[in-house]
């Protein structure tokens, strides 16, 4: 099936949907970067997806696979990044640019959220 005629099916009703109090509709899928409950960043109804998510002290970006997306098994292809903030930024906008160029900041700006949230914070020193 496309990706349109998938989208056109899941837009409206799915389990994914949150919608808020002031009637913003938002998504909870994987592979959707900005959590929009669009075309563009929709885990769901595209082929070519990408996830940035904590897997430990690290960060992992995950890529979804054309050719094998009828099989579940074989359909992500995941990289784990274990180095400093930037380093891991630059890494996942350069992956993601080869892969999504439309998803690079999308992809950069949830990395460097993934890995504010698993970074350690120094003890201050007690006199």
């Amino acid at each position: 099936m496309s990706s349109a005629l998938v989208w056109e099916l899941v837009k409206k009703h799915n389990c994914f949907q949150r919608k808020n109090v002031k009637g913003m509709t938002f998504s909870a899928e994987a592979g959707n970067l900005y959590n929009k409950s669009s075309y563009k960043y929709s885990g769901v109804a595209n082929a070519k997806t990408v996830h940035v998510e904590a897997e430990g002290d690290a960060v992992k970006f995950v890529v979804g696979r054309v050719k094998t997306a009828q099989q579940p098994k074989k359909s992500k292809h995941a990289v784990v990044i274990k180095k400093n903030a930037r380093a891991v930024i630059k890494a996942v906008g350069k992956q993601a640019a080869s892969y999504r160029p439309d998803l690079k900041a999308a992809a950069q700006a949830r990395a460097a959220a993934v890995a504010k949230s698993i970074r350690v914070r120094k003890a201050k020193k007690t006199a």
